[in-house]
């Protein structure tokens, strides 16, 4: 089944609309198009396309240092809790 291609009019109300804080299930509601193609335009991303391998591999290397970040950050909140609770009880 071939897309039907959105006007760049229709792209620019549907981007103005979303920026007044309408929610993209009523856009596309009005505009009569699917949620996916509203999330598109107003995210500015293209149709889908497969990623390579490379940007999957660097996606995994992001995610994994922001795991240690994050792991690092809750080690921090817990040895806080200890001492707070430490200090409680003298």
């Amino acid at each position: 089944m071939a897309r039907k291609t959105i006007d760049e009019s229709v792209k620019k109300q549907i981007s103005e609309s979303h920026a007044k804080g309408n929610p993209m299930r009523k856009i596309a509601r009005e505009f009569g198009i699917s949620l996916s193609s509203v999330h598109r335009i107003v995210t500015g991303e293209t149709a889908k396309t497969p990623k390579s391998k490379v940007s999957k591999s660097r996606d995994k290397e992001e995610r994994k240092m922001k795991i240690a970040e994050l792991e690092k950050k809750i080690a921090a909140l817990e040895k806080k809790i200890q001492e707070i609770e430490e200090s409680k009880r003298l």
